[in-house]
């Protein structure tokens, strides 16, 4: 039998953040375990891996500014592992229905000290001029933020705990978590691990390991399919990053000629089908590349004229009712020391180096202080305490 201090069960990119900010405090005496063969195998390496600060609730605000600046110096926090972050800038194309929102949260961005501003289309077309700027009503732009290498940053993350003591098994699934007088005895499919504290961070598969334990847990699983497309000569290099707001898309340009475009449809996540995360459709379909293409072309019409689709698929998102992340320890379930970072909801590549700390302050010191998390809490749904975010689409927030 193993025996560890701390099972973080769930290797993607929070799981593998939370091992390395728990060794990072001084606690090696840990085991993280996931079902796959290796880091990121799951969600996180299907993630289109934006990095962004633009969120209405101001909680999540500022788990994305601790988050960004944490991947703008990620070599010298990791010992010269990279996360392959490429700063981009963020162009936020409005609707009329959201200009209230947007003022808002510009004036609750610049108190945190997030850069982020209004400006006139004629600055959008200097910045992007391929950009329509006729089909939008408004536009924010931050300067700062871009994108990042999923599957890199959770090795990062996993080989800077490992070099410091910390310990790993993938191709182990756990198949049942039982309390004992001094921790947990967990049961997996290489043997029985003892642990005196418990962390699940464990994405679109939670559901079943909460309802072993009998803790319901409001998470539905939803597909989310992704199109790239090649741009052409005109619209080749780094550009922007586009949220979409109008037409509920995102468009991300990556490397010298690559797009991919993504759903930000609040009706795909509050009413789709729920999906299972071991047997779903994981190619795109063709209906979903003609929308997919006729929004893009909307916003960006060089890509109507030019773009080229190339290829697609789906990953999925860990939902709540409410599209903000499940934080919690579970004493009041019956299950003091197993802690949750669950029903990440789409958010997160971008949150998870604040999701590490948070969690490791908790597992360690009992509370996180820099600021309120506990609103983030299991108990929120039964109480009525949802976090809305102020726009009509889905993951910002």
């Amino acid at each position: 039998m193993k025996e560890v201090d701390v099972v973080v069960v769930g290797g993607g990119s929070t799981g593998c953040s939370i091992l390395y900010n728990l060794a990072k405090r001084g606690v090696t005496s840990t085991l993280l375990v996931d079902k796959g063969p290796q880091p990121a195998w799951g969600q996180t390496g299907r993630s289109t891996a934006l990095i962004r600060t633009h969120y209405t609730v101001e909680a999540v605000a500022r788990m994305a500014l601790k988050s960004y600046n944490f991947f703008r110096n990620f070599e010298r926090e990791l010992g010269g592992r990279t996360a392959g972050y490429v700063e981009t800038g963020l162009i936020i194309g409005t609707d009329e229905a959201s200009i209230d929102a947007v003022k808002d949260s510009i004036e609750m961005f610049h108190k945190l000290g997030i850069i982020s501003d209004i400006i006139e289309a004629e600055e959008v077309k200097r910045i992007e001029p391929q950009l329509n700027v006729s089909v939008f009503s408004a536009f924010v732009y931050e300067p700062h933020m871009g994108y990042a290498e999923p599957s890199t940053t959770t090795s990062a993350f996993l080989s800077a705990a490992r070099e410091m003591g910390a310990d790993s098994a993938f191709n182990t699934s756990v198949t049942s978590i039982k309390r004992q007088s001094d921790g947990y005895l967990l049961n997996t499919s290489r043997g029985e691990i003892h642990a005196g504290k418990v962390v699940l961070a464990t994405g679109v598969w939670s559901k079943s390991i909460f309802r072993s334990l009998e803790v319901e847990v409001p998470i539905k699983v939803v597909r989310h399919p992704v199109a790239i497309y090649r741009r052409p000569y005109e619209y080749s290099g780094k550009r922007p990053v586009v949220l979409d707001i109008p037409r509920s898309a995102y468009y991300k340009p990556e490397g010298a000629h690559s797009l991919y475009v993504g759903s930000l449809e609040l009706e795909l996540d509050l009413y789709g089908s729920e999906v299972d995360p071991d047997n779903y459709q994981e190619a795109i379909t063709f209906d979903e590349v003609s929308v997919f293409s006729e929004k893009t072309a909307t916003a960006l019409p060089v890509m109507g004229e030019k773009g080229l689709y190339q290829r697609g698929y789906a990953g999925a998102y860990d939902n709540t009712p409410d599209q903000q992340p499940i934080i919690d320890e579970l004493s009041d379930y019956g299950y003091r020391d197993i802690f949750c970072l669950v029903g990440l909801s789409g958010h997160g590549f971008k949150l998870c180096p604040e999701f590490g700390r948070i969690m490791a302050s908790m597992v360690v010191e009992g509370t996180f202080r820099d600021y309120d998390v506990s609103i983030f809490g299991l108990g929120r749904f039964e109480k009525g305490r949802l976090l809305k975010g102020r726009y009509n689409v889905s993951t910002i927030g």
